[in-house]
């Protein structure tokens, strides 16, 4: 199985979040603490527990991350979504019917269906499966264009903390090179058929796998932005970095997924116009400074837990970002 990123919990989070915290969240959504386990969190602490006779997700973030105006359009972005017959989890509401709870002023709690599926193999999903992805990617994009929030609205793209932190986290190196990013970035026309409110996380951490269809979970990063970003990003996380595959294979693992991807997003969503299949490289690019701010927020540089992969692709996207190189070296509107 070929690896992707882990990216650590921040610091501060770890150190404010402790037993009493999880008890009261669990508490809240009636899940018993003796069926808790700990599952891979990014940005927040996931749990899965039993509630009555089912299975659910307990999400735990700190306030200052995603307050509750926040959660509360994404819940609605979600149940809009799941009530609409898409496959993603359907937020659960607490013992007294409430979709979020504040914990220790500090926290805010939410909880989620479980959703049936395995972790994906990077790279090495069958061709249905990319295709299937693609679709429901489309189906999100096309339901997107017709959302009208009751809710305060989610977040624009820029606001991402991991971008508006950029220069904090990242050597002083690449400041130049990510201001000429941004700068690129913020010139595109925000058409209405061409942006809106977006999973902005479609990554393969993200995805499940039943029987080659596609469960797509946490929408924490939902932001408002250019679809073709949620077509870039699930690109850049099935592209192995050239530490693992390099040479042509990299690039023929990069057109399978492009593809069959394509594929099933322009079948339900419409042809893809070339002009913005040609951004698709600046949208890698905007991930890759995404993900290497949050791989320096995260690094302990006192004592360094990194594992070889981890410091490679550190190495891979901060060579990138110096030289202005491209990901990878293809035109997306030619394949």
């Amino acid at each position: 199985m070929m690896k992707t990123e882990v990216v650590r919990v921040d610091k501060k989070l770890k150190q404010l979040f402790n037993s009493e915290v999880l008890s009261e969240a669990a508490e809240r959504f009636g899940i018993r603490p003796d069926t808790l386990r700990e599952l891979n969190g990014f940005q927040n602490f996931v749990y899965a527990g039993i509630a009555g006779e089912r299975e659910i997700i307990l999400r735990i973030a700190l306030r200052a991350h995603r307050d509750a105006a926040a959660t509360r359009a994404e819940l609605e972005f979600v149940t809009y979504l799941s009530e609409s017959g898409l496959p993603v989890p359907k937020p659960v509401r607490s013992v007294t019917g409430e979709e979020i709870h504040l914990v220790h002023d500090e926290f805010v709690a939410t909880a989620f269906e479980r959703v049936p599926g395995r972790h994906v193999r990077i790279a090495e999903e069958s061709n249905a499966y990319y295709e299937d992805l693609g679709r429901l990617v489309g189906r999100i994009h096309q339901m997107s264009r017709r959302y009208a929030p009751r809710q305060p609205r989610r977040y624009e793209w820029r606001e991402n903390a991991f971008l508006t932190r950029f220069k904090s986290y990242c050597p002083p190196a690449l400041h130049d090179s990510f201001d000429r990013i941004l700068k690129e970035v913020s010139l595109l026309p925000q058409e209405n058929d061409a942006y809106g409110l977006i999973h902005g996380d479609v990554s393969s951490g993200n995805y499940l796998n039943e029987g080659d269809r596609v469960h797509l979970i946490d929408f924490d990063q939902a932001e408002y932005s250019w679809f073709v970003s949620d077509i870039a990003t699930p690109l850049f996380y099935e592209i192995p970095i050239p530490w693992v595959v390099d040479g042509e294979r990299r690039k023929e693992i990069a057109k399978r997924f492009f593809v069959n991807f394509l594929n099933g997003y322009s079948a339900i969503s419409g042809a893809v116009p070339d002009a913005w299949l040609k951004q698709i490289p600046l949208f890698l690019a905007l991930k890759q400074a995404i993900v290497l701010s949050a791989l320096y927020r995260s690094r302990d540089f006192q004592a360094p837990d990194w594992s070889g992969w981890d410091e490679q692709a550190r190495r891979f996207y901060y060579g990138n970002m110096l030289n202005s190189a491209p990901y990878i070296d293809l035109d997306f509107s030619r394949i």
